[in-house]
């Protein structure tokens, strides 16, 4: 499966997501939605390391939301520590080559300025962090001309991020 059967597939678990009512801890674990946002985790890292960059920057959308958004929005929980690792360092490595995705170059420092915590204790990656230093509000420019459409739950955060920018940019 590729990146796009794979939003399509985060489409289905969102709007489960949307439509349970009363105490989402218990339901999402009920329901597999804990599992299903883990096991999709783990697909993008798969494809991460196979060189597919959509995939590292959703499966860093994930790390990043979990600590910073929090599962009872978001659904993640519990991503195993060994592939965060993998992916962080699949990032650093690209950091330190300065091979860094456009869209990574403002993603990034984007989630360190909202959760700096996101990138402790798994690593030093200190490439990763420089890179998630530079430019802090680029984001501000650069998320505005960006297409989020199929681009599972990170497109929808990020197009909530725009809407915003429009209304009070």
């Amino acid at each position: 499966m590729n990146v796009v059967q794979r939003a399509i597939q985060e489409e289905r678990w969102l709007s489960k997501q949307r439509r349970l009512i009363g105490n989402r801890d218990a339901l999402y674990e009920k329901q597999g939605i804990y599992a299903a946002w883990r096991d999709l985790f783990r697909q993008y890292v798969t494809l991460a390391q196979e060189g597919e960059v959509e995939a590292l920057k959703r499966a860093l959308y994930f790390i990043w939301a979990e600590r910073a958004i929090g599962p009872l929005s978001t659904g993640i929980r519990e991503l195993d520590e060994d592939l965060v690792r993998k992916v962080f360092d699949l990032a650093e490595k690209q950091a330190q080559d300065n091979r860094l995705d456009p869209e990574l170059e403002w993603m990034l420092p984007y989630y360190y300025l909202v959760e700096r915590s996101y990138l402790d204790g798994f690593g030093s990656y200190e490439a990763l962090k420089q890179a998630s230093n530079r430019r802090p509000l680029l984001y501000r420019e650069c998320c505005l001309e960006v297409s989020f459409d199929q681009r599972g739950q990170m497109g929808d955060y990020w197009k909530t991020e725009q809407t915003h920018l429009r209304r009070w940019g």
